[in-house]
């Protein structure tokens, strides 16, 4: 796992901002490590182009490769879809997310009981150029893991606070999600006990 001339104290560091915290929640401790457990199944909405589809297509099958990672596959039943992605218009973005997304190209929303992800909702904007959609649809499904926070610490990383477009996820932004979803890190440890496990598996 280690990339070289990035020391694990800026790992830790950037694993902390982006995992470990959260802009907005209802409830519970964004603290602690929140991801799922269960087999992700993600149900599609609206009218993907053949572009939206094959970002998002290239992401999960990146995600099918992560160590400890419970998989994630599109259906086309909603009722057993745990994850429902809306291509839509910016006003029935505000409908489904609420007023908090207000200003926002793309939003995701996530339900957990006992720090475990169980439903998700996320909505990509329809009336965006290609490009700056390709880059809200990796944002949004990497948040929807569980890396929630933005962050300037890194002005390439997806999870990048400014105004950015990156087409693909940086190996710094593929480290985390392999470290958050290592069989070694559990729901609902803290940033000493996530430390401890990374220490151990950053060499």
């Amino acid at each position: 796992m280690y990339i070289p001339g990035l020391p694990a104290e800026d790992v830790i560091k950037y694993y902390n901002e982006v995992v470990l915290s959260a802009e907005f929640v209802n409830s519970g401790d964004p603290s602690r490590v929140q991801k799922w457990e269960d087999e992700i199944l993600y149900i599609i909405n609206g009218e993907p182009t053949p572009k939206d589809r094959e970002v998002l297509q290239a992401f999960t099958a990146w995600l099918n490769t992560v160590e400890g990672f419970p998989g994630i596959r599109e259906t086309s039943v909603d009722a057993e879809a745990n994850l429902r992605i809306h291509f839509c218009a910016y006003e029935k973005l505000l409908q489904i997310l609420g007023d908090n997304f207000q200003g926002m190209d793309g939003g995701v929303t996530f339900w957990y009981d006992n720090d475990r992800i169980y439903q998700g909702t996320i909505c990509i904007r329809t009336d965006l150029e290609q490009e700056l959609r390709n880059s809200v649809i990796l944002e949004e499904i990497y948040n929807g893991l569980g890396p929630v926070q933005d962050t300037d610490l890194r002005e390439d990383s997806i999870a990048y606070s400014g105004f950015s477009q990156p087409q693909s996820l940086t190996v710094v932004d593929e480290l985390i999600l392999k470290l958050l979803y290592h069989p070694q890190i559990q729901c609902g440890m803290d940033a000493s006990q996530c430390e401890t496990v990374i220490r151990q598996l950053y060499y």
